[in-house]
């Protein structure tokens, strides 16, 4: 299973306040999977408030969201900014100061790949911590348990090994979990690292 993210997907919208509010932007950021059939499911959703008292500027909007840290703030910032310069610019009824929500979607992209018999990581997991978790952490599911988020069928469906993974105790097919690791250095859904897998990467 491999997986591409794509360039976050940005939704605008802008309303009038009373005067004695100040601008106010709310932001919707949503981390969604999107499997090869096109059904998307939400891996994560937070919201941010922003009071941008220093006016819709690509700069100051996007300053205010790396302050947040808020992933590509530059590029968000640039484009709410473009956003709502457009909608002021072509609705007579709106202005300053606007309240204005967007929605943003950072989709992860996923397309099968059959996984070899054997991992065979060219970075992040070392064949050891493969096997450590193969022998370690192999696990049994109930029936109707969740699904494996790498490539989002029931775990409980087939027989295929399931691992849990070892600090947050996420599960996944085996073969989905390393062909992951094998690009990547973490748990696909929360980011935690198994072992010493950490101090592997930095050194």
């Amino acid at each position: 299973m491999e997986t591409e993210f794509d360039t976050p997907k940005v939704y605008t919208l802008v309303a009038n306040l009373p005067k004695i509010f100040t601008n106010t932007v709310e932001i919707l950021l949503q981390e969604l999977i999107q499997d090869e059939t096109g059904v998307v499911q939400v891996l994560t959703s937070d919201n941010i408030n922003l009071n941008p008292s220093g006016g819709f500027t690509p700069h100051h909007l996007s300053r205010l969201l790396r302050d947040e840290q808020v992933p590509e703030s530059q590029f968000l910032g640039q484009k709410i900014a473009l956003d709502i310069s457009r909608e002021l610019a072509n609705d007579d009824s709106l202005r300053e100061p606007a309240f204005v929500f967007v929605t943003v979607n950072f989709i992860r992209e996923t397309r099968l790949v059959f996984p070899p018999d054997e991992p065979t990581p060219s970075r992040g997991a070392s064949g050891e911590v493969l096997h450590r978790l193969a022998d370690e952490q192999r696990v049994e599911v109930k029936k109707n348990e969740i699904q494996c988020s790498i490539c989002i069928e029931d775990l409980s469906k087939n027989h295929a090994k399931i691992i849990e993974m070892p600090k947050c105790l996420h599960k996944f097919h085996q073969d989905c979990l390393f062909e992951w690791l094998a690009r990547q250095n973490s748990c696909p859904l929360c980011r935690s690292v198994p072992y010493g897998l950490d101090q592997e990467t930095e050194s």
